[in-house]
């Protein structure tokens, strides 16, 4: 069995992290962190896993939780996942990062996100169907949700050379903008509402671009997400 963890398992990513490895044969959840939940049930905040986890959210340092697992996710917020995972790797975790921070390459992370990359480390972008180095990788950007579909719907006419430009009308449920609520998120602003954003500038386009550009170098990205 394949002893993981969860570092930051409150959020909506977290809960569907923890149903999907409910699922799997080889995996046993050893722990999920919070600190604001530390004690707490972690069915608490996920109730559709009640019958599934009789876990408690922990407050844990990354050598704490490192000692008790194989692999561990970070499910931390953009920004955070730098301060756990150099930890994590040297206290001999495999690390699958669920957040952007080991996505792309680190000038291209810091002109995308803003903000000043504290802990480079050499990371395989996580999608297995380009990547089989994922196997093996001591740590996994995992790729964001829109690139996840948009580079796999083109991958195969990339691949053969058929496409010069490819123009994406992406739409993502408002799970999507994650746990904590605001305006744009609330149910009466959104109900029946299809609504574009970020045009042109939306944060997943490098991701898109980079592994599209492997499969065919020069191919042209248009990327449009709506939120629904």
């Amino acid at each position: 069995m394949i002893d993981v963890g969860i570092i930051g398992g409150s959020g909506y990513t977290g809960g569907e992290l923890l149903r999907l490895l409910a699922s799997h044969p080889e995996v046993d959840v050893k722990l999920v962190t919070s600190r604001k939940l530390s004690g707490k049930p972690v069915s608490l905040v996920h109730p559709h896993l009640k019958s599934i986890y009789a876990l408690n959210f922990e407050a844990l340092n990354a050598k704490e939780a490192a000692e008790r697992c194989d692999i561990i996710f970070t499910g931390v917020p953009h920004g955070t996942a730098m301060d756990w995972v150099p930890d994590l790797l040297d206290a001999g975790a495999r690390v699958i990062d669920l957040s952007s921070d080991y996505r792309l390459p680190v000038d291209v992370f810091e002109k995308t996100y803003g903000m000043k990359h504290r802990a480079p480390r050499d990371a395989i972008f996580g999608l297995p169907e380009l990547h089989s180095e994922v196997a093996e990788a001591k740590l996994v950007g995992n790729p964001g949700c829109y690139p996840t579909g948009a580079i796999l719907a083109l991958a195969p006419l990339a691949h053969a050379g058929l496409v010069d430009r490819v123009v994406y009308d992406s739409k993502s449920g408002i799970s999507g903008a994650g746990i904590e609520p605001t305006e744009t998120s609330h149910y009466p602003n959104m109900s029946q509402n299809v609504i574009p954003y970020k045009i042109t500038t939306h944060r997943h386009v490098p991701e898109i671009k980079q592994e599209l550009g492997l499969l065919s170098p020069g191919i042209k990205v248009n990327f449009t997400p709506h939120v629904i």
